[in-house]
Order: structure tokens, then sequence, then C-alpha cells
């Protein structure tokens, strides 16, 4: 990142990124020495899951869905990052077992990956609304 981009939009961006509990928490999964292959390979599908979910809540959500169904799905993924940071306590208190610890952290993740559910309907708006972005000569 060059100088300018660090005083502009380019530390904003930065900052969210470090701001992220879903990404601290599933870092230091990946980097915990105790942890084997398939707990980091979770977490680096949970660090995916989470990026897509911000950027579905930017580009899809906040343009189409009215403010009460948007916050029902922002409460539902911080319910998921409640359980994953209580299960990583509990992993490094040494309260969840390495086995519990993988089978619940693939239980968030594959929940992660499926979120949000696009209600029905909305897909013909969504799909519509990209293929107008993608039309060559868009003026988007």
């Amino acid at each position: 990142m060059s100088g300018s981009e660090a005083s502009s939009g380019g530390a904003a961006a930065v900052t969210a990124v470090r701001n992220s509990v879903f990404l601290g928490v599933f870092l230091a999964v990946a980097a915990h020495p105790r942890v084997p292959f398939t707990v980091v390979e979770l977490a680096g599908r949970g660090i995916t899951a989470g990026a897509a979910a911000t950027r579905w809540v930017l580009e899809v959500g906040k343009p189409s869905l009215d403010g009460f169904t948007l916050a029902d799905k922002l409460i539902d993924l911080g319910e998921r990052e409640d359980q994953l940071v209580d299960l990583w306590q509990g992993y490094g208190s040494g309260e969840v077992d390495a086995a519990a610890f993988e089978t619940r952290l693939a239980e968030i993740v594959a929940t992660m990956e499926k979120w949000p559910s696009v209600p029905e309907g909305l897909v013909e708006v969504f799909s519509s609304r990209l293929r107008g972005v993608l039309s060559p000569g868009s003026d988007r």
C-alpha cells in the first residue's frame, strides 16, 4: 500500500479488516500451534465466508432489503460470531476438547457459508441489477 493509499481510502479499508472479529478469531485459530490442518482449513473457509457476508451486506443487503429484514440477518450473523468467540475461548481455556472444537467449528463455518439465505423473489431483482452493472455500455 502506498503512502497516499494509507492516508486516504486505503487506511479505512485496512482498519475495517483489522476490526473484523471473524477475521481475528479465524486467524488466531489458523495460527495456533495445537490445531490440526483440518481446523486450519476450516478457519480459511471461515475467513472466506466472513468476507463474503460483509460483501453481501454492502452490495446486496443494504441496497435491496428494508432495515428490519437486514437487521434480522445481521443479528443472525452476530449470533454466529458470538458462537465462534465462545467456542474459541472454551478451547483456549480447556473447557472444549479438540474433537468437539473441530466439530462445532465445522458447524459454524457451514452455517456462515450458507448465510444469507436470500428471500425468494429478490433473487431476480439481484440478478437483474447484476446484469445491469455487467452490461457493456452500462453507466453504473
